[in-house]
């Protein structure tokens, strides 16, 4: 972008042109992220649209010694993912049959199963999972949370989260061999 810094100053005065630009600057890489915690398309639009207008209402707040823009705006597009993902999902799909004295086993609890994919093929594994599972996957081994950060960003117990990590390595196992070792 030209001037980020004059993009911005204009959005903060709420001039249409420079919110356009920055939505435009932006929009593939977020909804990229968006569209990994949906199923579809139109729901990772909605979350990308919803993040940026909570970009525009609070981009005055934003500071430049605490970080880059983009990783800014980044994050407040991830977290209004997230919140519509916890909003929609129902009790079922957020508690899974994880016994808390079980624990991860030992063969997988190191191994990335989807660090060496390719984005198209990281979609299809992805669209194999419940939104609930689908978006623990994504930010366990995506965006690199720790099992207690994602407990605590979605209001999850630690053996939940636990319990989807090792629903999607066993689910992501028979849709890797059915695609990939044909």
């Amino acid at each position: 972008m030209e001037d980020l810094q004059q993009v911005i100053q204009g959005c903060v005065r709420n001039e249409r042109v420079s919110q356009e630009r920055l939505y435009k600057e932006y929009y593939v890489p977020l909804f990229c992220m968006c569209r990994r915690f949906f199923e579809n398309d139109h729901e990772a639009i909605e979350s990308v649209n919803d993040g940026m207008m909570k970009v525009f209402g609070h981009i005055a707040d934003y500071r430049t010694e605490k970080g880059q823009f983009f990783n800014w705006v980044y994050t407040v597009v991830r977290h209004t993912a997230i919140d519509k993902l916890r909003a929609s999902m129902r009790p079922a799909v957020l508690s899974g049959p994880y016994d808390a004295g079980e624990t991860v086993p030992e063969t997988a609890a190191g191994h990335n199963p989807i660090a060496a994919l390719e984005r198209k093929d990281l979609y299809i594994l992805l669209d194999q999972l419940n939104p609930g599972t689908r978006a623990i996957c994504n930010l366990y081994y995506i965006e690199g949370y720790s099992i207690k950060e994602i407990a605590e960003n979605v209001g999850l117990t630690t053996g939940t989260i636990k319990w989807h990590l090792s629903e999607s390595r066993r689910k992501l196992k028979s849709v890797l061999e059915r695609h990939f070792n044909r």
